[in-house]
């Protein structure tokens, strides 16, 4: 295909798109113009645009391409480098060749070399955090120019920030999370011989209680579950029942039939949806393989599926609006899904179990992960003393 052929002007309401055309080799728009609405379709994908403009009569051409962002965010960008690409043009007679790669380029090589490790939902995650903080702040910058103060900055903003949602101020573990993120990508420019030094390591973050504090009383949490086993609709108590024992949300909607073993009474969370990456193996509680038993009756492909398309998995909005049914139901307060994780730690934690066995049976990697759930209750501080004198 001739490279005119396979380009489609960009015209966007409201934004500058004044030469702009998507380089369409895949052809995936039969028109020759494509507006906002058809952005959607290039979220997230290898998306190049060539950039036109004149100089002295002349037309000068240079393509730019993005990776891991929304197909708004590349137009965006092509915008704001059009315009600076004309700038420099109108004052030099050249376009000068960038000889370095930004820290954004190397953390779409990334992203690209983590995608058969992480699952589709963890890479919409990171890339969307990346994109909030740290892309616009110092995507641009020559990665090998990053230093710890730069990242300091991220961490020192957001701080300083508050949730607009919830007008609260952000958590100290959003910015945990940008060092452990630059972190991870940093330790990847170490391995692949990139750089040998990480800025991430000395970022200083305050200290804070990770514990879990999230607590039913018994009789609270066995009203829980006889409103979860009792629920009416079977798709959704039972994913509510597979929560209940201690599984992520994410990883009950993308479990397939091929992961539920009846002949040794367990079943597996594939590595690609296990948040450590490793395979997981559980045992199946009685209550629920008596659910497994007796729903869905091909026992094949994904046991939660979508209302409207079997070939696709229980979505987290459908899901969310039975749960908050359970919920209002017992007039618990405040009780999000991944609580139910908290209590099971919670619970075992105060039931005397070791951290051993409360990590297994929540499928961390080490008992330091596990370590947040040990804040124990009065009672059984209580039972401790009396069992001592």
């Amino acid at each position: 295909m001739a490279l005119n052929d396979s380009l489609k002007k960009i015209n966007i309401s409201r934004l500058d798109t004044t030469g702009l055309y998507l380089k369409d080799d895949s052809n995936i728009f039969s028109k020759k113009e494509i507006n906002k609405d058809d952005l959607k379709k290039l979220d997230y994908e290898s998306i190049s645009i060539v950039l036109k403009f004149y100089f002295r009569n002349k037309q000068k051409k240079e393509t730019v391409s993005y990776n891991n962002i929304t197909g708004l965010q590349a137009i965006k960008k092509a915008i704001a480098t059009r315009a600076e690409l004309k700038v420099e043009i109108e004052e030099t007679g050249i376009i000068k060749k960038k000889d370095f790669k930004t820290l954004s380029e190397y953390w779409d090589e990334y992203v690209f070399y983590k995608s058969s490790i992480w699952s589709p939902d963890t890479k919409v995650t990171n890339t969307t955090f990346y994109d909030k903080w740290i892309r616009e702040q110092i995507g641009e910058i020559n990665f090998e120019k990053v230093t710890t103060r730069d990242l300091q900055d991220i961490v020192n903003l957001i701080l300083r920030s508050s949730n607009p949602k919830t007008k609260k101020p952000y958590a100290t573990r959003t910015a945990q999370s940008v060092k452990q993120q630059i972190r991870a990508l940093y330790n990847y420019f170490i391995k692949s011989n990139i750089t040998k030094i990480n800025p991430a390591i000395n970022i200083e973050i305050p200290k804070f209680d990770n514990t879990i504090d999230f607590e039913l009383s018994d009789d609270e949490r066995k009203k829980l579950f006889e409103a979860i086993n009792n629920y009416e609709l079977a798709k959704f108590k039972g994913v509510m029942l597979f929560l209940y024992s201690g599984r992520r949300l994410n990883e009950v909607l993308t479990l397939d039939w091929r992961n539920i073993h009846f002949h040794k009474k367990t079943y597996t969370i594939d590595s690609i949806y296990a948040k450590n990456r490793r395979t997981l193996e559980f045992p199946i509680p009685p209550v629920l393989e008596d659910f497994l038993l007796s729903y869905h009756p091909k026992k094949t492909g994904l046991i939660f599926v979508a209302q409207k398309d079997p070939n696709k998995p229980l979505s987290q909005e459908t899901f969310r609006r039975h749960w908050k049914i359970v919920i209002d139901r017992l007039d618990i307060d405040k009780m999000r899904i991944h609580d139910t994780r908290h209590l099971l730690g919670n619970t075992m934690i105060n039931k005397g179990f070791s951290l051993e066995a409360v990590g297994k049976t929540m499928g961390h990697s080490s008992v330091h992960v596990t370590t947040r759930y040990a804040k124990t209750n009065l009672n059984t501080v209580n039972n401790v003393l009396n069992d001592y004198f």
